[in-house]
């Protein structure tokens, strides 16, 4: 057949298309160089000399493609991580890609390893076929043995794997943690429990700025808290050891969860369906039965809430929503509405909604009779 003229506005469409399939081959290039740690490598690089793709490799000369490691750095480069000076064969790490070393506070590393690595995408790919009900399991399951990711990470032999994945979280809680500190009143509370917390950065965030908050406590799976015990995000922030500790158990477990007068359940109750985020509510709910009447317990949901008419914030709420469709079975982001009926059912009432959209917002609710 003879090929028609093809109209503007289709190239345009090809152009966008084409647009993205470039982007994913950086990519491909960005994650080479985080799994590389080429960043440590070029840390220490004279600024205004830069250092060549034969010093960057270093003892693995022998061993390394030069050739493709300087066309990984070429595209680093389109990416924004490196830069290149002098003669187009010397690279320095822009500021950006100073956060890719791998002792880096913000854990960015962790987070694109964790991001752009082979168990997600792998996951990521298996939407196609839950859309048609095709396998048994979620994306994840497909690849972990048929464990659930959290049992996944918690065995011996994925340790590596589960500090990749604590440092992400700890990325996520670093970008939108200021917003979601500063626009709750947390200081109004002297004990407040972080279920779910992984590191507890958003918890010391919270201490830091609510000297008042007299204990923080961090409540995860044993395997987290083996990796997270030291402190480190707390210590960052100079607070003393007797305002925080780390508390092992399960959260659908009520025995195991501690009694606090507020509970902060941030960005994990949309990895699981409606009948387990009930089975989680009631849990605390059952580990505070003695107090109900006798005092206020509060509880504060951070999640990428779907607001109506298009708010701000929806494309990365829908965005993640994917991420959980294919992460776990049933998961979802949710409406004020949905976590509004979930918090009825379990014995919460709603007080407030804090639509901070950074993306997250926050939902407080507190234990009624």
């Amino acid at each position: 057949m003879a090929s028609e003229r093809i109209s503007p506005l289709i190239l345009d469409g090809l152009s966008k298309y084409l647009s993205i399939a470039s982007h994913r081959f950086i990519e491909y290039a960005i994650f080479a160089f985080v799994e590389l740690n080429l960043a440590d490598r070029l840390v220490n690089a004279v600024p205004d000399q830069g250092l060549t793709v034969q010093e960057i490799m270093s003892d693995e000369r022998s061993s390394w493609n030069a050739d493709l490691l300087y066309r990984v750095l070429r595209s680093c480069a389109d990416g924004g991580i490196v830069e290149r000076i002098n003669d187009d064969k010397h690279f320095v790490l822009s500021q950006s890609g100073r956060m890719l070393t791998s002792d880096h506070p913000s854990h960015a590393r962790d987070f694109l390893r964790w991001i752009l690595g082979p168990l997600n995408s792998n996951a990521g790919n298996q939407l196609p076929n839950l859309v048609c009900n095709e396998g048994t399991g979620s994306g994840f399951t497909r690849f972990t043995d048929g464990l659930d990711l959290y049992t996944f990470l918690c065995r011996s032999d994925q340790s590596d794997l589960m500090t990749i994945f604590n440092g992400a979280m700890t990325t996520v809680s670093a970008v939108t943690g200021t917003k979601l500190v500063i626009n709750s009143d947390f200081g109004r509370f002297a004990t407040l429990v972080d279920i779910g917390g992984s590191s507890g950065i958003y918890l010391a965030q919270i201490l830091e700025h609510y000297p008042s908050i007299e204990q923080g406590i961090v409540f995860e799976l044993p395997g987290v808290i083996n990796q997270v015990k030291n402190g480190e995000e707390f210590k960052l922030r100079n607070i003393p050891e007797s305002r925080y500790k780390f508390v092992a158990g399960d959260m659908f477990d009520s025995s195991t969860i501690p009694q606090g007068d507020a509970y902060v359940l941030k960005t994990f109750l949309h990895c699981f369906d409606n009948e387990k985020v009930i089975a989680i509510l009631s849990s605390i709910r059952k580990a505070n039965q003695n107090r109900i009447g006798q005092s206020l317990v509060s509880l504060f949901i951070v999640e990428y809430i779907i607001f109506p008419d298009r708010a701000m914030s929806n494309w990365q709420s829908h965005a993640f929503d994917i991420a959980m469709a294919y992460a776990f079975e049933g998961a979802c982001e949710r409406t004020q509405q949905e976590y509004e009926q979930l918090l009825e059912t379990t014995g919460f009432k709603l007080k407030k909604l804090y639509p901070i959209q950074a993306p997250h917002s926050i939902i407080e609710a507190v234990l009624i009779n």
